[in-house]
């Protein structure tokens, strides 16, 4: 779905807001029938602009309590056996491929600091990664 109406985009809104309102309410709140909610919904999944839904926990609940991002330069061209290396280790949650002084973005995830040293230790390993810093991600204001 390439073209998105005002709609469309005020549905998203609300959805982010929370994923969990009612046909009835994002109804109500974007003042088109339940049957055009619905139907925008089953559209907006089907084209792939909504992927999914998803539970957000509060901080004290997570699992994975340390919550890190290590931005990478990588050697040469060798991107794909970099990244082919990271999915393996159990600490990494995403890795995302960025422009500009950094080559790619790692999401890290650990449940203490020490786990989290320990991946990083690992990270240091890879072979053609020529830098890398770390930040620890410490609040959120969303």
């Amino acid at each position: 779905m390439q073209n998105l109406d005002e709609t469309d985009h005020k549905l998203l809104s609300l959805l982010r807001e929370n994923a969990r309102y009612s046909i009835a309410y994002l109804a109500k709140k974007l003042q088109v029938s339940r049957g055009t909610v619905s139907n925008r919904l089953a559209k907006l999944e089907d084209e792939g602009v909504i992927r999914g839904y998803t539970v957000e926990l509060r901080p004290e609940n997570e699992l994975n309590r340390v919550h890190a991002w290590t931005s990478i330069v990588i050697e040469g061209n060798m991107t794909l056996s970099v990244v082919k290396a990271l999915r393996g280790d159990p600490c990494v949650s995403a890795i995302y491929d960025t422009n500009g002084r950094w080559d790619i973005l790692v999401e890290l995830r650990a449940n203490s600091l020490e786990e989290l040293g320990k991946a990083l230790e690992r990270i240091r390993l890879i072979k053609n990664i020529s830098k890398s810093e770390t930040s620890i991600h410490l609040k959120n204001y969303m």
